[in-house]
């Protein structure tokens, strides 16, 4: 079972934390998409989200080395927060390849994984919401619909790469956008695998 300790709310309200600041991130990361003309300034801003998740995960890893008994396993409390960590990391080098390779044009390929991103990120913030409050159908409804999003984004990118291969002759065009498309695939994935992870916590203490 899950208990609460004062202490308790300490992990739940941080992991809570770390989930806004990714829904944060995802919304500016969309908004970015849509033309790409300020991208150098959208990278500056997630980035910062990135260095404020950073401090998340540290004041976690802080608490467990000094809290005897906690809510869940260390090792699963590392691992929610490790891969929330994970999720905003993949989308912070997205938003600066943009800048870096100079990507100056937008694609419907773009727009489309930036929405299914933000909706995996207010689904992920649903299901800690969730966990703290044992709402476990909740959690589950959210990792179930987070998993058909995974799906979505894979069969997404596997077309987009197959458009480009077909249609784009610029060889470092291709290589750029198609390395961009695998790297937002891998945050869906990311996603996924944290829900993995929620779930498997829920076996344990059901």
């Amino acid at each position: 079972m899950l208990f609460f300790r004062s202490k308790d709310r300490l992990f739940y309200q941080t992991l809570i934390d770390a989930t806004y600041n990714i829904v944060e991130a995802a919304q500016l990361f969309r908004e970015n998409v849509e033309t790409l003309h300020e991208k150098e300034v959208y990278a500056e801003k997630i980035k910062e989200l990135e260095s404020k998740g950073d401090s998340y995960t540290h004041l976690i890893i802080r608490e467990l080395n000094q809290t005897f008994v906690t809510p869940m396993d260390r090792e699963d409390i590392y691992e929610l927060a490790s891969k929330l960590d994970d999720v905003l990391d993949g989308l912070e080098a997205c938003a600066a390849r943009f800048s870096y390779y100079h990507v100056t044009q937008t694609t419907p390929t773009l727009v489309r994984f930036a929405e299914l991103i933000e909706k995996s990120a207010h689904l992920v913030q649903e299901a800690f919401v969730a966990l703290e409050k044992k709402d476990f159908a909740t959690l589950r409804k959210a990792s179930i619909e987070i998993n058909s999003i995974e799906d979505e984004a894979d069969k997404l990118m596997r077309e987009s790469v197959g458009n480009l291969f077909a249609n784009v002759k610029d060889p470092i065009e291709l290589m750029k956008m198609k390395e961009i498309y695998e790297k937002l695939e891998n945050v869906t994935d990311t996603f996924e695998d944290l829900t993995d992870v929620l779930e498997s916590v829920v076996m344990k203490y059901v």
